[in-house]
């Protein structure tokens, strides 16, 4: 962050803005945002910060941080058009009402760019959403078979002394097995079967340098959502891996999986409404894992060991682990077109990827998802996708589901229905070490829980005296720290939880909503609705150690934002170097919180509450100050030879209510502890010196409706650059949400 001048600065900006949704709207020539910053001197360009080589002791050297992250804490303002783009790919590619639509020329289609844009390209840049260049055409199912073979190096007939060996007669037995599919969909069938083939090439070679020890070591390991935070067991094969395998390969054949997936069902629903396919069964045990397909009735589906599942209609009930990879098994894949349909199995199941591609997509009914471990779009060295078109849907699983990755890409994507998403940990939008996690829904009234009772978790949280969960959820990211252990620190992903339309109720515990850790990037979007959010400790834009946690209400919803129990460290908080922001775009809402939040900043962070319209509530303690920047002045009493990264950086806390006639309240009264949450190292080293360093003003005699409050250039904080700004303005205007607003360039606006 860079040292501010201490001046006061007025911007004044005269030009027309295009904002990421497309919307061309009028910058206002008083910007709210920057009135506010020019309280304390500020100006956009001073929020964020870029370490610096000689920041001895600063983390700078951690592996797999995501190519976006030093931009993103550089240029916090700019996490907002960054996750505006994730919100448009939900709204353009799960829209209902274009999916089927066909797009021309070398674009691929709707899934295909809802996976490229709302995974692969978190995670890499090497792609643009052009096409995964399939090439096959439809083909008669036993002639693709008969090429599977021949992909994986089988022979398909078997010739002794000259004559054909009476058993096995392989390609007499495939045949009478394919005379089961109806004519007019055989070719479909056989079709996706060869872009099958396609993908599997690109997945095997994704781990040509990897030993298949070292690929089963990493695929076994199913609990690094309980080992990542603070270095609980190093393992070396993770770090072996990474550093040998061929991400490119792995993605390019996961996009492969996504368009052939699509345009088979866009071709069966084609093929179906010409005519009635009945009831049928295929199945045959190929080299690279079971092809079951099933017409129209209710069937009950083994998934264990499939390559590839297809389903056209019925009320069918899924076992085992169907649409996954594993270390021998590269690809998974599941296609269901219609009915009211019963996933269950244990782990890794409805869309994992681990060490490969697993992938379901179900089209069309009211469905039930229900697994435990490692489900629902999760990816682990591979991409998980669990892709929902159309009902009313309920996911139900334990931990690692629901948009999760590690090392890989897990997406659970739904585009339309009234649905339910719960977990009891590691989930819905979960970005682990160098993952990334998405749960996206389109539309419709949603359920997110994530279990808040550590008790039934079996997560309890030492930030809520054993008596929370860590959620580590509903848009959240985190990594491993390594500095007070092993050493072997390593960058969190990103997770995001994006919901574009309807009322949603999202309900968590710890870690949650919008939440980093250690070099993680934790994003939660809703576009639009009446919205309920409830979480606890550090939850609903929060984040400790080099992180980003950022949650954007977009909508102009009466939205109700509540840090549950006796939280803190919530609602816009952050500590060490930490980017936290909160910001909801307009309504009637309301902020509850019993401790430190609603734009706080301790130990060198960026924390931004900001409330863009509405008459609002605002409910806390009574010695809670909303927009405040907090470190020890007394350690920092005397700069001279003191060069560390904290004696550099600077703190900004900024509350702002812009627009409205707002109300603040006291909650209700809670233990003096709980008011400000602060290491306990901390804490008695003020004892000692029998002075604090807070400075707190009084609610209720520093802040209100149509007020500005915060420290001034005489205080003690300013003298260490902690810089606490607190505005609420009656006065409507919109703000300019770009990093470095533009500015005239010869009579015109630069974008």
């Amino acid at each position: 962050m860079r040292h501010p001048s201490f001046l006061c600065i007025a911007a004044a900006f005269s030009m027309a803005l295009v904002s990421i949704t497309g919307t061309a709207m009028a910058v206002p020539q008083h910007d709210p945002l920057d009135e506010a910053l020019s309280q304390a001197g500020l100006q956009r360009a001073d929020l964020g910060w870029r370490p610096k080589g000689y920041w001895s002791g600063y983390p700078a050297d951690i592996p797999y941080k995501l190519r976006q992250f030093d931009d993103l804490l550089a240029e916090p303002l700019a996490n907002v058009s960054y996750m505006r783009t994730m919100g448009n790919a939900a709204r353009l590619y799960l829209d209902p009402a274009t999916l089927d639509e066909p797009i021309g020329g070398a674009i691929a289609g709707n899934i295909y760019q809802a996976v490229h844009r709302l995974g692969v390209v978190r995670k890499t840049g090497v792609f643009r959403s052009y096409s995964c260049n399939l090439t096959a055409e439809p083909t008669p199912l036993y002639e693709a078979m008969i090429q599977l073979y021949g992909q994986a190096g089988r022979e398909t007939r078997f010739i002794t002394f000259g004559q054909e060996s009476p058993y096995p007669m392989l390609e007499k037995e495939l045949a009478a097995e394919c005379a089961n599919v109806p004519d007019p969909i055989n070719p479909i069938l056989g079709r996706l079967v060869l872009d099958v083939l396609d993908a599997h090439h690109w997945a095997s070679l994704s781990f040509r340098n990897v030993t298949l020890e070292q690929r089963t070591v990493v695929a076994q390991r199913l609990n690094v959502g309980e080992e990542m935070t603070d270095a609980l067991e190093y393992c070396p094969e993770f770090d072996d891996v990474s550093n040998a395998w061929d991400e490119p390969s792995m993605w390019y054949a996961g996009l492969k999986c996504a368009e052939a997936l699509d345009r088979a069902r866009a071709g069966l629903k084609a093929a179906m409404a010409e005519g009635a396919v009945g009831d049928f069964s295929f199945d045959w045990e190929s080299p690279f894992g079971w092809v079951r397909i099933r017409g129209a009735g209710d069937d009950t589906v083994d998934g264990n060991n499939a390559l590839l599942i297809v389903d056209l209609g019925g009320d069918d009930v899924y076992t085992g682990s169907a649409a996954s990879s594993n270390a021998q098994r590269p690809i998974g894949l599941l296609l269901d077109l219609e009915g009211n349909d019963q996933y269950g199995g244990t782990l890794c199941t409805q869309g994992a990827g681990i060490t490969g591609i697993g992938m379901l997509l179900d089209a069309e009914g009211d469905d039930r998802y229900s697994a435990k471990h490692m489900s629902q779009g999760v990816g682990q060295f591979g991409l998980g996708a669990c892709i929902d078109l159309e009902g009313d849907d309920v996911y139900n699983a334990g931990y690692s589901s629901q948009g999760c990755g590690y090392f890989g890409i897990g997406l659970c994507l739904d585009a339309e229905g009234d649905d339910e998403y719960r977990l009891l940990a590691d989930g819905q939008g979960l970005g682990g070490v160098a993952g990334v996690g998405v749960l996206a829904d389109r539309e419709g009234n949603d359920l997110y829980y994530a279990e808040p009772n550590g008790a039934i978790s079996g997560r309890f949280s030492y930030h809520s005296e054993k008596k929370m969960s860590v959620s580590n959820a509903q848009g959240c990211a985190l990594g491993r720290r390594g500095d007070g252990g092993d050493g072997h620190s390593w960058a969190g992903g990103m997770g995001a939880l994006v919901d574009l339309e309807g009322d949603d109720r999202y309900v968590s515990g710890n870690w949650s909503q919008g939440t980093g850790y250690w070099f993680g990037m934790g994003f939660l979007y809703d576009g639009d609705g009446n919205d309920s959010y409830r979480g606890s400790v550090w939850s609903q834009g929060a984040g400790a150690h080099f992180c980003i946690g950022v949650i954007v209400d977009d909508g102009d919803g009466n939205d109700h934002h509540l840090a549950a129990e006796t939280s803190t460290n919530s609602l816009a908080f952050g500590h060490d170097f930490a980017v936290a922001m909160l910001l909801n775009m307009g309504g009637n809402d309301i902020y509850e919180l019993q401790g430190g939040g609603m734009g706080m900043s301790i130990n060198r962070s960026v924390a931004m509450l900001i409330d863009a319209g509405g008459d609002d509530i605002y409910r806390m303690a009574a010695d809670s100050v909303p927009g405040s920047a907090r470190y020890d002045a007394a350690r920092f009493a005397d700069w001279s030879g003191y060069s560390t990264y904290f004696a550099d950086a600077s703190s900004v806390g900024l509350f702002l209510d812009a627009g409205g006639h707002d109300s603040y309240e006291v909650a209700r009264v809670i233990p003096e502890h709980h008011a400000i949450h602060m290491p306990s190292a901390f804490a008695e080293r003020l004892d000692k010196q029998n002075e604090s360093v807070l400075d707190i003003m009084h609610m209720l005699d520093g802040c209100g409706n149509n007020r500005k409050w915060g420290d001034g250039p005489d205080s003690a904080n300013w003298a260490v650059r902690n810089f606490g700004i607190g505005v609420d303005t009656e006065t409507d205007a919109v703000i300019n949400w770009l990093p470095i607003p533009s500015k005239p360039v010869g009579g015109k606006v630069r974008p």
